[in-house]
């Protein structure tokens, strides 16, 4: 019998046993890695946090109000609270990225509300869509910042526009306001931004903006005067009325303008000139004349009588055209009896007045000196009657004694004077109001009295009272006698006529023939006379009382 052997065990592999590791545990890893990514990007794109102080909120609310830049939203404010002192409004806003570069120390932020006052109104569209934050910037890209002070009103210009700024010096405000318009040949090219007062508060800076392309007209010659509107001028050529603009009858306003000679020129390349404000164009127009070096051409006139209605700025006349200015009216009492008190005016002359565009203090006194021994003298004179205003004209007096300048006078050298025609006038004046006073008034006023009195007792007489009756009745009378003419006029026609007839039948050398021509001449002279009288009653039925 055969021998059994056992069977070899046989190891199999089991299938389908469960891997540790899995594909789908990838989804969640990705979108965790996804959601992180997300979540930075959003924090890297979120753009720049800032702060913004206010005074007030003045409709700003978080996560509602935008911020804006020509009216595109550029960020937009999360949060809204107030300052650790209480005082005022921290808004806090979140700014879009791409402008996150131009956000420095330039940076400007205002509210926007409607706006209604006497320079402008704006901002109407607020009404319905609420308040807004609008922020400006320049185009150059500084350090940034995060912390402003909001402006308390928006700036009328952006700093993005084309044009020029200047600033003006002014005694006063006047009648210029932030808004006031800029007028060049009466268009206007620019506003008023900003007025204030110097760091000494002497003058009064108007900080204008003249938009491009008109700032091109802007040279450094160029004069700047006020205008309100409506200009009344009153001179030897009459009366005159300029307008201006409409708009700166409310607002006031400020003009330039340029001389021929300064067109052409370079105008200026930066901001920030500073100009002289005229108050009106014809002092805009005379300042062509004036310089600073004008100080360096001053002297003085010593007068022996009184001086009251001489004041500074009071005109220095030769032949009746300015050529300078009184500065100053001074005296000086005497410190001894030996001393004698001075009265004098310093003259300032104006050399661009003399024709001299480029002259020395030392020619000037020279040509002064030769124009004295011709006879140049310094007279006081008579500016206005009425107010008693005097002026200083230089005259020239061929026969007055010789007179020399006094160089080392004090404080300028002094010019020669003249006996003032002053108290000529004075004494015509009282003459004339002497006269006046020595007429017999009270019989001129008594005989005027008189006059009136006969002609009211005239007035009220029956006589006078009864002749509008006696008038009216004649008026009558004339008209039915009017009615009368024509046949009057038609019975010496038919008469005329037969008298020709008659006369046809006669020899013309007898008697009768000419008796009867004569009166046929007559009648017909007669009835024209007649026919002309009727014609005038017609057309003038009291030509019988008028005369005419």
């Amino acid at each position: 019998m055969a021998k059994a052997t056992p069977a070899k065990p046989v190891v199999e592999k089991l299938r389908g046993q469960p891997s540790r590791f899995s594909l789908v545990w990838l989804i969640p890893l990705a979108a965790i890695f996804f959601a992180v990514f997300v979540l930075w990007r959003a924090y890297v794109d979120r753009g720049p946090l800032v702060e913004i102080q206010f005074e007030s909120a003045g409709g700003v609310e978080a996560g509602e109000t935008q911020i804006r830049r020509r009216d595109v939203n550029v960020g937009t404010v999360e949060n809204v609270r107030l300052s650790d002192d209480l005082n005022s409004v921290i808004i806090e806003a979140r700014l879009d990225p791409n402008v996150a570069s131009y956000i420095d120390d330039k940076t400007r932020f205002w509210i926007v509300n409607a706006r209604i006052n006497t320079t402008e109104i704006s901002g109407l569209n607020t009404l319905l869509s609420g308040a807004y934050i609008e922020v400006d910037w320049d185009d150059t890209q500084g350090e940034k910042q995060n912390k402003f002070v909001g402006l308390t009103e928006a700036p009328l210009l952006t700093r993005g526009k084309p044009g020029r700024r200047v600033t003006l010096n002014a005694e006063e405000a006047g009648y210029i306001y932030v808004g006031s318009p800029v007028f060049l040949r009466q268009i206007e090219v620019g506003s008023v931004e900003r007025r204030r007062l110097s760091e000494d508060g002497t003058q009064v800076l108007f900080d204008v903006f003249v938009q491009a392309p008109f700032h091109k007209h802007i040279y450094q010659d160029t004069r700047f005067y006020g205008v309100s509107g409506v200009e009344a001028t009153v001179n030897a050529e009459g009366a005159s009325v300029r307008v201006e603009s409409i708009a700166a009858l409310f607002t006031g306003g400020i003009a330039f303008e340029n001389s021929d000679s300064v067109i052409g020129q370079e105008p200026i390349a930066e901001n920030g000139v500073n100009y002289t404000l005229h108050d009106n164009r014809a002092a805009a127009d005379d300042s062509v004349f004036e310089s600073p070096e004008d100080v360096k051409f001053r002297y003085i006139a010593e007068f022996d009588g009184s001086v009251k209605g001489l004041r500074a700025g009071a005109p220095v006349e030769f032949d009746g055209l300015r050529v300078g200015t009184v500065a100053s009216v001074s005296v000086e009492l005497p410190r001894s009896s030996e001393e004698q008190k001075r009265v004098f005016a310093v003259l300032q002359f104006q050399p661009r007045r003399l024709g001299f565009t480029d002259i020395k203090p030392a020619e000037m006194l020279l040509l002064m000196q030769g124009f004295v021994e011709e006879g140049l003298r310094v007279q006081l004179a008579t500016g206005n009657l009425l107010t008693g205003s005097l002026i200083v004209k230089l005259i020239t007096d061929p026969d007055a004694a010789d007179a020399q300048i006094v160089v080392d006078a004090d404080p300028y050298p002094a010019l020669p004077t003249a006996p003032s025609n002053i108290e000529a006038v004075t004494a015509d004046v009282e003459t004339l109001v002497s006269n006046l006073a020595a007429l017999p008034l009270d019989s001129l006023i008594g005989a005027a009295t008189d006059l009136l009195r006969n002609t009211s007792n005239i007035v009220s007489s029956a006589d006078v009272k009864s002749l509008p009756g006696q008038i009216s009745a004649s008026l009558a009378s004339i008209q039915e006698a009017t009615t009368d003419l024509p046949v009057m006029m038609s019975a010496l026609t038919s008469a005329s006529k037969n008298a020709d007839d008659v006369l046809a039948g006669l020899s013309p050398d007898s008697e009768i023939y000419i008796e009867l021509a004569a009166a046929a001449r007559e009648l017909r002279i007669a009835a024209k006379s007649i026919a002309a009288f009727a014609e005038l009653l017609e057309e003038n039925p009291n030509a019988v009382i008028t005369g005419r």
